[in-house]
């Protein structure tokens, strides 16, 4: 599999994800990777798989190339390659042919490469909004901890900038994945389990492989859901928290299911009903997932408790809670005016009292 950052002078960047055995690059439209800048010939290069690699090529009558800042008139190119044609800048990201499985007779021939865009970090809130909405749907259809798991592996590896995932429990023993991208089984480090057991909604490490972020489930008692990521490239704040609410809503979504099964507890006596403990409260968003589909509403709740949990967790600072947010003072404001959040400087005055 190949993965092909394009830039361009005038600022952005796409990442497309090649699969198959060649694709095309120029401005034209009918090419796999469509490249629109100055300098770049309708087809211009054609980069196709080998037993070792990936090979590129030019067109007859195009412009020579340049790679790592050297005239290029095709050849082999490997993961870490600039490729400069006109005034864009294609990068190789990562190289991997995939296995080609023996044609049988009577086959087709293949079908021509495709190239799926992968998208870049997505940037706005309308554009985390139908995130939200889409893996929410995801988890409101969940059936099973490992189907869940399944799709929000795929999710996340079809929304987010390339990197590798894995949904899981997190026990006691550790992390064990019910779903996973993972090249090869991570080793996650003692530290992160720690602080990940020890009550942190976000457990990050570096490494030489990269960077290692497990993101739990919150208000857990013993065993929970969590997402694990191998971040490449690092992923931005607004995405991490994006993370967060998941893994809240994904953990939530479950409880719901399994609590509302018949087969989960046989019903209690009635002579030792006295004997039980009192039922724990739901919050509003399990509450929420248990009793509507609608997902504006369910959206809308779970926002208001995390940013009531944000502000009561930073005593009503308004500044501090923006940034834990990773919103705006102003939209935050709005927010909190919006859902008619408490204003929780009070915690602050009373310390101050009890000092």
């Amino acid at each position: 599999m190949l993965h092909l950052e394009v830039r361009k002078r005038s600022g952005g960047a796409e990442v497309h994800r090649i699969n198959g055995g060649a694709v095309t690059v120029g401005a034209s439209s009918g090419n796999e990777v469509v490249v629109r800048a100055r300098g770049v010939a309708g087809r211009h290069v054609r980069i196709s798989e080998r037993e070792d690699g990936y090979q590129l090529d030019l067109y007859k009558g195009a412009e020579a190339v340049s790679v790592n800042g050297q005239e290029f008139q095709g050849g082999a190119i490997s993961p870490g390659d600039r490729i400069r044609i006109g005034e864009a800048t294609i990068t190789v990201l990562g190289t991997r042919p995939a296995a080609r499985p023996e044609a049988e007779e009577g086959d087709r021939a293949p079908h021509a490469a495709r190239a799926t865009e992968v998208p870049v970090m997505p940037a706005t809130e309308v554009e985390y909004r139908a995130m939200r909405l889409a893996a929410y749907r995801l988890c409101r259809a969940g059936r099973s901890p490992e189907e869940l798991a399944t799709d929000l592996t795929d999710f996340l590896d079809r929304e987010l900038p390339p990197s590798e995932w894995a949904v899981g429990e997190l026990t006691a023993g550790g992390f064990r994945a019910l779903a996973s991208t993972f090249r090869e089984t991570p080793a996650l480090p003692p530290r992160l389990l720690e602080e990940a057991r020890g009550g942190e909604r976000l457990a990050r490490v570096e490494s030489v492989t990269g960077v290692l972020t497990l993101v739990p489930e919150p208000e857990r008692e013993t065993d929970c859901l969590a997402i694990l990521v191998r971040e490449s490239p690092r992923l931005a704040a607004r995405a991490v928290l994006f993370l967060e609410e998941l893994a809240a809503v994904a953990g939530l979504a479950l409880k719901a299911r399994f609590s509302n099964r018949e087969d989960v507890a046989p019903p209690a006596q009635p002579a030792a009903a006295s004997l039980a403990p009192p039922a724990l409260p739901i919050s509003e968003a399990e509450s929420a997932l248990r009793q509507t589909d609608d997902l504006k509403k369910i959206v809308e709740t779970v926002e208001h408790e995390v940013i009531d949990r944000a502000m009561r967790r930073v005593q009503g600072n308004q500044s501090r809670g923006s940034q834990v947010l990773n919103i705006s003072r102003g939209s935050l404001i709005a927010k909190l005016k919006e859902y008619g959040i408490p204003d929780y400087r009070y915690l602050r005055r009373e310390r101050g009292k009890r000092g």
